[in-house]
């Protein structure tokens, strides 16, 4: 299972809606922020990390970003 982080004003009843659309996700961790965060992850152009995924949850948008994981 991959970790999910959040960001600061991301509620965490978002955490069951993100692992059930993510089920697949193996690879990479995820990462929670609101729309259009001031400091996003950074990836080169045309890398398919660099492009979140948005979903709404209680009528808000929020971004989700795969990130690579840090070496354990």
């Amino acid at each position: 299972m991959v970790e999910i982080e959040l960001a600061f004003g991301v509620p965490e009843d978002i955490i069951p809606v993100v692992k059930e659309k993510f089920k697949n996700e193996k690879e990479n961790n995820l990462r929670v922020t609101l729309p259009n965060p001031r400091h996003p992850p950074y990836y080169a152009a045309g890398d398919p990390r660099a492009t979140p995924n948005k979903i709404t949850f209680q009528g808000k948008e929020y971004w989700v970003w795969r990130v690579t994981p840090g070496m354990k």
